[in-house]
């Protein structure tokens, strides 16, 4: 049965989709492309760490953290804080 499965090929993600499935995709199109770079300048000119709250860029950033903090999570890592030496 798995020499029958189908490998999914990646893609190129596009705002137009309407997916907010992030992780199935290598790249963003073009025109994808040229609307984060705009969004985050503004987010630059505007101090907002993460992009304006709600924008897509946010919602990328957002998922991006909650699968790093997933992963720490599963590997045993995420320390408590940095180390200081006397």
């Amino acid at each position: 049965m798995e020499a029958l499965k189908r490998k999914v090929l990646p893609r190129r993600y596009s705002m137009k989709d309407g997916s907010t499935d992030f992780d199935n995709y290598d790249e963003a199109d073009e025109e994808t492309q040229k609307h984060l770079q705009k969004e985050f300048a503004e987010a630059e000119k505007h101090g907002w760490a993460e992009g304006k709250p709600g924008s897509f860029l946010n919602r990328l950033i957002s998922h991006g953290n909650k699968k790093t903090e997933e992963e720490l999570r599963r590997s045993g890592g995420g320390s408590s804080g940095g180390s200081t030496s006397a």
